[in-house]
C-alpha cells in the first residue's frame, strides 16, 4: 500500500519537473549578449561588470536576468592613487548619475530582445532584468540606487520589438523599480 501511494504522489508530481518553456541554452545566449553590451559600452570608459548575467526561467512568473556592476571602472584606489579628493568624489557621483540613464536603456533593449527569443514564455508572464550597483565605502551614493529592477509583460515587449506599439506605449507598460 505505501509504495502504491510513493508511486502515486511521483505520478501526480511528474509533470512539475517537466521540462521548462524556456530552454537553458536559450538563457545563455541573452545572458552573453547582455554580457557583451555591459561590456562594450564605452571602450575608454566602460562599466565594470563583476561576474556575469545570470537568467533563469520562473514558472508563473516568467524570464528573470541578474547581473552586478560598477558604473565607472576606473574609480579604484590604486598604490598610485590611495585616495580621492572631495571633489573626485562628487565628480564620480555625477558621472555615475548621469550613466543611469544609459543603463536603463540598455536594460529596456535586454528586455526587448529576450521577448523577442524567449517564445516559450506565455505572452502574459513577465521579463524582468535586475542589476544590482556596486560602490566603494568611500563613495557618496546620495541619490544612487543599489539596485534597479525593470520589467514588462512579455506581449508588450514583442509587440514593441514588432513596431505595434510606440515607445511611449512600452514605456507605460514597464515596471521600473529602484532602491
Amino acid at each position: 500500500m505505501r509504495r502504491a501511494l510513493v508511486l502515486a504522489a511521483a505520478i501526480a508530481a511528474a509533470p512539475a519537473f517537466g521540462r521548462a518553456p524556456v530552454d537553458r541554452d536559450t538563457l545563455a545566449v541573452l545572458e552573453k549578449r547582455f554580457d557583451r553590451r555591459i561590456e562594450s559600452y564605452s571602450i575608454d570608459d566602460p562599466f565594470y561588470l563583476l561576474g556575469t548575467t545570470r537568467g533563469v526561467y520562473l514558472a508563473g512568473y516568467g524570464a528573470v536576468f541578474t547581473a552586478e556592476l560598477n558604473l565607472v571602472a576606473a574609480a579604484v584606489v590604486t598604490p598610485f592613487r590611495p585616495a580621492f579628493t572631495k571633489e573626485q568624489i562628487a565628480a564620480l557621483r555625477q558621472k555615475k548619475l548621469a550613466r543611469l540613464v544609459e543603463l536603463k536603456r540598455m536594460m529596456r533593449d535586454m528586455l526587448v530582445e529576450s521577448a523577442v527569443n524567449l517564445k516559450g514564455v506565455p505572452e502574459e508572464e513577465w521579463v524582468a532584468v535586475g542589476v544590482t550597483l556596486f560602490y566603494y565605502a568611500w563613495e557618496d551614493k546620495t541619490g544612487l540606487p543599489s539596485q534597479i529592477l525593470m520589467q514588462g509583460r512579455r506581449r508588450a515587449l514583442a509587440d514593441f520589438a514588432a513596431g505595434r506599439i510606440d515607445e511611449a506605449a512600452l514605456e507605460a507598460q514597464l515596471r521600473l523599480e529602484e532602491w
